[in-house]
């Protein structure tokens, strides 16, 4: 499998680097450590480690380019997870400006079109019209699998198709419609089921028989709309419909009211429905929408210091719950206390975290803590949890940085939970001729 997913790359590259100008090549490379050691109540430990690396690539030659994004992940314990596996998370490659107004790309890719979201291996284009106040898109291929690794054999049956249009003509405004259209194959199985021998006393007997149902498909239109007025007053709304079952799968809309340069008030209301496959074995059940209104003000006292304070109302069925935050942010840290109360329990929490950048940003440490105390019902006893990290980050170039975090947690289920993690990061810009010309 790996060498299945890095040979395209290869030949992509490779596509690139025979023209006759020189190529601009873009890098990051990240390797990560994370190992934890976890102490029960009863006094045993367990130890784990996992290890990763992940390369980012581009390679750009005039209007053409190339784009991959790759992560491995190997256990240091045979006791947790798999022992190895290469995710391809993109692997495409681009066609700009065509004709001074399309972009094209072919490849997997990730999707974000309104209504329309999803990693997909195929081909998606855009194009400005109106000196770029009108932008149409359109994609398709398969879904790609959650493991990230080959293509759908059964493309056909994962099929992931859309589109959007999106204008600014309306001053002030950004106005889109899209479109979603997505099947998954369901996998069959075996199950047991009565069938008669056909005699004349009409015997039942039990017999096995593949379940084979057919692709489900998931249609969905969008709107979605923001107008902003001379820096005071932005307004922010999306609708979702669904179209399998023909009614509000979400609404959503949010203000901001900038009173003064330094008091702003916000409000936000979001209703919603349960995410539910059309045809599903659960589409037979009752589905109650969730709305959650929340209201807030913000106050700045100076550019880098500002507080803030929400409160907020999430309504089901019959019932109802709570949520409120209040805090201060700062260029260096932030201190907030938050909770909740009503159908989804009782929280209330305490966090304050903070760094400060040292010898010109050479050295920056951290530091957090956090206590919370939770209860899931009145019947049941509250539960209290305290977190501590402690961390830095060096950076002895523009192009390397070394990242150092360490986490301890303990509560009532573990005596005491105690993490670090280590990454290391390399990236760079090069222009190249990978063919021997001349480099410009």
């Amino acid at each position: 499998m790996k060498r299945r997913a890095i040979a395209p790359l290869l030949i992509l590259l490779a596509c690139v680097a025979s023209g006759a100008e020189a190529q601009l090549i873009n890098g990051r490379f990240t390797t990560s450590l994370y190992t934890f050691q976890r102490f029960d109540t009863v006094g045993a430990s367990k130890t784990y480690l996992r290890a990763f690396q992940s390369v980012q690539l581009s390679a750009t030659q005039q209007d053409f380019s190339v784009h991959a994004f790759l992560l491995g992940a190997m256990n240091g314990t045979s006791d947790f997870g798999d022992n190895g596996n290469l995710r391809v998370y993109n692997l495409y490659a681009r066609w700009a400006n065509i004709g001074r107004m399309v972009d094209l790309d072919i490849g997997r890719q990730a999707v974000y079109a309104g209504v329309g979201n999803g990693t997909i291996d195929g081909l998606s284009a855009s194009a400005r019209f109106l000196n770029s106040a009108v932008t149409v898109r359109g994609y398709g291929g398969s879904t790609v699998r959650d493991e990230y690794t080959g293509v759908q054999k059964n493309w056909h049956d994962n099929l992931n198709l859309g589109g959007q249009v999106v204008t600014t003509l309306v001053p002030d405004a950004r106005i889109g419609l899209s479109y979603m259209y997505r099947t998954e194959e369901r996998q069959p199985y075996v199950a047991l089921r009565e069938s008669s021998l056909g005699d004349s006393l009409r015997t039942l007997i039990t017999a096995p028989y593949l379940i084979a149902n057919q692709s489900a498909a998931e249609q969905r239109a969008s709107a979605d709309a923001y107008w902003s007025y001379n820096r005071t007053l932005t307004v922010y709304g999306r609708y979702d419909y669904d179209l399998n079952y023909q009614t509000t799968a979400r609404g959503m809309g949010s203000v901001r009211v900038n009173v003064t340069d330094a008091l702003a008030l916000t409000g936000d209301y979001t209703y919603r429905k349960p995410d539910i496959a059309f045809n599903s074995i659960f589409s037979v059940f009752t589905q109650s929408a969730t709305t959650t209104a929340e209201g807030g003000v913000e106050y700045g006292f100076t550019p880098l210091l500002r507080a803030f304070a929400r409160l907020g109302v999430v309504s089901y069925t019959d019932t109802t719950s709570t949520t409120w935050s209040m805090g201060l942010n700062s260029g260096y840290g932030t201190v907030s206390y938050s909770g909740s109360t009503g159908y989804a329990g009782r929280l209330t929490s305490l966090s304050a975290q903070g760094m400060y950048p040292l010898c010109n940003g050479l050295l920056v440490p951290s530091a957090g803590i956090s206590f919370a105390s939770y209860r899931f019902s009145p019947v049941e006893v509250t539960d209290r949890a305290l977190a501590l990290l402690l961390g830095a980050t060096i950076r002895p170039s523009r192009t390397f940085s070394c990242d150092i975090q360490g986490q301890w947690m303990t509560n009532r289920l573990y005596d005491r939970d105690a993490r670090l993690q280590v990454r290391l990061m390399y990236w760079f810009a090069e222009r190249v001729s990978l063919f021997g010309q001349e480099v410009h």
